[in-house]
């Protein structure tokens, strides 16, 4: 018997069409929850789920390619104290999140490659928006005097 999974078990994804033995499908996948018989209103809806799916897809990719060209727009100065070559303190994640806060951009938790800058100059750090759009940020450290 064909069903379509419309919840995640053990290797079966969603809005996948799989075909199992019929005592299966019915005793258990079917009565639980976790898949729907094949009919022509199933199909229906799994070809509707689909296409909002491609949608919302290609709506994020457009939100996240949006703010990738706002974040490549902007350069982010610090300052760090330095001792003749040595150089004291770091920039980090949570220094470079709190300045795009200040040019109102806010990022997903854990977008920002993990990075400790502690050289002066200038440096570009990846932020990941989306799995298909990745932004660099412009960072220059200089230092203070």
């Amino acid at each position: 018997m064909k069903v379509i999974i419309i919840k995640n078990f053990k290797e079966y994804k969603v809005n996948e069409i799989i075909e199992v033995s019929d005592g299966y499908a019915k005793n258990f996948l079917i009565k639980n929850g976790y898949a729907q018989p094949i009919n022509k209103q199933t199909l229906a809806n799994l070809d509707r789920v689909k296409e909002n799916i491609k949608k919302d897809y290609e709506e994020q990719v457009k939100l996240a390619n949006d703010k990738k060209q706002e974040i490549e727009k902007i350069t982010l100065n610090f300052t760090l104290k330095a001792n003749g070559n040595i150089v004291h303190g770091s920039i980090t994640t949570t220094a470079i999140e709190k300045e795009l806060l200040k040019h109102n951009i806010k990022l997903p938790k854990n977008s920002i490659e993990v990075v400790t800058l502690n050289t002066f100059g200038q440096h570009y750090v990846t932020i990941k928006l989306h799995d298909a759009v990745k932004a660099m940020l412009k960072i220059i450290i200089t230092e203070n005097k």
